[in-house]
């Protein structure tokens, strides 16, 4: 694959870190897109803060965050590369 996007549903994920693993061993060198809102698990949402750290844990690295959806800070849009 070249790019992945997980829209509105990382929230969701039961084992987060083992499907970016399986996702980042399917991929050549593209992106993962991540779009989800902050919360805490529980309300259809998941802080950012988490997803990057459990990015990180699975071998992805930040490279980008956008915040263009809506102008009240609730949905994020992160943007990684697999580290070398």
């Amino acid at each position: 694959m070249d790019a992945v996007l997980l829209l509105k549903t990382y929230h969701e994920v039961g084992q987060p870190i083992r499907l970016l693993k399986r996702v980042r061993e399917a991929m050549r060198r593209g992106l993962l897109g991540i779009i989800d809102r902050n919360g805490k698990g529980d309300d259809h949402g998941l802080d950012k803060e988490v997803v990057i750290k459990e990015a990180a844990r699975a071998g992805f690295a930040l490279v980008n965050q956008y915040d263009f959806v809506k102008p009240d800070d609730l949905d994020y849009f992160l943007v990684f590369r697999a580290s070398p």
